[in-house]
């Protein structure tokens, strides 16, 4: 065993013997292991991460917020006394604290922590990868309502922001002018009419972020709605815990509506460069839809019903920035696997903007009677 892994697994509260150890390369920001203990003859699994403190670059603010979650579900779930789903439930270390500092060779703090290993469980990459893609749809937005739905009662408040203006439209499209006026890599003459289309677009996408405290309530957020971020049960293919709460803080549900269905209802993954292959699926998009709606359809304002299909126009609008800011500063964000990835991604989004805005009128006619079946 790795002497260094060894010291730092011995900081922890793991119970039973050490048996073996797995490194988990599924996640694509945290380093992670899968440890097998026997416990009297009893099989426990934990997940040991090392933080990717480039990406997260206050881990106690990370952990504390996790911390904060994972502890009021815990209390909503059993005074629901659901027993089916579940969240992540922290492994302390020796000393009673949540994380685990190390300080390597280089004298360079690494930050480690531990959670139980949620077993029996399969996560998917795309809908594409089910037998049943509608279904999974349906799963996967009322995984995520229910998440918003156990915290609808909580103090948001109480979280800090552990990646700041995340999800600030507004800022996001001053940061793609300011690129544009550096200059750095004088790629903007590339896209012309897109760039004016953007700008046109900027006042209708600010909207939500505008009016996020106002409006529209502040509310606990994961902000990273991906597909692969909800286990879902290997039998019966219910969503069983939502999963990587690093981004968890304050925010709008919208933001978490909005990312969860452009990103998993789209046709194609974000650098499809087939434009016939990139579109926004409606059948997909009604089941996510439904499946949300159950969980958290009575818990939201009008004026959160009223953006619901807009939100999915504004996510996509605010990465679609987010790549082209990127490809004009000289790919410096996102990682690329060649030289125009980012060119192709912003153009992906771009695409599929605009086939979100000539099906959002159906979008909104299939969330109102969605609401007015649920309320009659």
């Amino acid at each position: 065993m790795n002497e260094k892994l060894n010291k730092i697994i011995e900081k922890f509260k793991f119970q039973g013997t050490l048996i073996h150890i797995e490194e988990n390369n599924q996640g694509n920001i945290n380093k992670s292991y899968i440890l097998t203990y026997n416990d009297n003859n009893v099989e426990r699994k934990y997940l040991l991460q090392k933080i990717n403190s480039n990406v997260f670059t206050e881990p106690y603010l990370v952990m504390k917020n996790i911390e904060l979650v994972t502890n009021h579900i815990k209390k909503n779930l059993k005074k629901n006394n659901d027993t089916i789903h579940k969240t992540l439930n922290i492994i302390k270390t020796l000393k009673g604290e949540n994380l685990y500092t190390y300080t390597n060779r280089e004298g360079e703090k690494e930050y480690y922590r531990a959670f139980d290993y949620i077993d029996n469980c399969i996560s998917y990459d795309s809908f594409k990868d089910s037998e049943n893609s509608l279904e999974l749809a349906y799963q996967a937005g009322k995984s995520f309502g229910l998440f918003q739905r156990l915290l609808i009662d909580f103090p948001s408040n109480l979280l800090g922001e552990t990646i700041k203006d995340f999800h600030n439209t507004k800022k996001r499209f001053d940061d793609l002018l300011l690129s544009i006026e550096n200059k750095v890599t004088n790629r903007a003459y590339e896209f012309p009419k897109e760039i004016i289309d953007l700008i046109s677009k900027v006042k209708e996408c600010s909207v939500i972020v505008e009016s996020l405290g106002k409006t529209i309530p502040l509310r606990v957020t994961h902000n990273d709605t991906k597909l692969n971020n909800i286990l879902m049960d290997k039998e019966s293919g219910v969503g069983i815990a939502v999963i990587d709460l690093d981004t968890v803080m304050p925010g709008s549900s919208l933001f978490d509506l909005g990312d969860g269905i452009r990103s998993a209802c789209s046709n194609s993954f974000e650098d499809e460069i087939d434009r016939q292959k990139i579109y926004l699926n409606l059948d997909l998009t009604e089941s996510y839809l439904k499946g949300y709606l159950e969980e958290m359809g009575p818990y939201l304002t009008q004026e959160e019903i009223n953006y619901l299909g807009l939100s999915i126009k504004i996510l996509t609008y605010e990465l679609a920035l987010r790549f082209l800011t990127d490809y004009l500063n000289g790919d410096t964000y996102f990682k690329i696997k060649y030289e125009h990835h980012n060119r192709d991604r912003f153009m992906n989004q771009y695409i599929l903007l605009n086939d979100i805005e000539t099906k959002l009128e159906e979008i909104n006619d299939f969330i109102m009677k969605t609401i007015d079946c649920e309320t009659n």
